[in-house]
């Protein structure tokens, strides 16, 4: 299977988001992650954007 990095950015993120929704370990620790895989989720739309330009 070949997935491309948007796809494999939205798997993580609902792994961390059913990992915050369970209370798994610390809080903070999943939420940066959520900030994280959204920053790079946004960072490669801006991308996709500025190459369609």
């Amino acid at each position: 299977m070949n997935m491309n990095r948007t796809e494999i950015l939205r798997q993580e993120r609902e792994k961390v988001l059913a990992n915050l929704t369970q209370e798994n370990g610390s809080r903070a620790k999943w939420l940066i992650m959520l900030m994280d895989i959204d920053d790079e989720m946004e960072e490669i739309a801006e991308n996709k954007l500025k190459a369609a330009y």
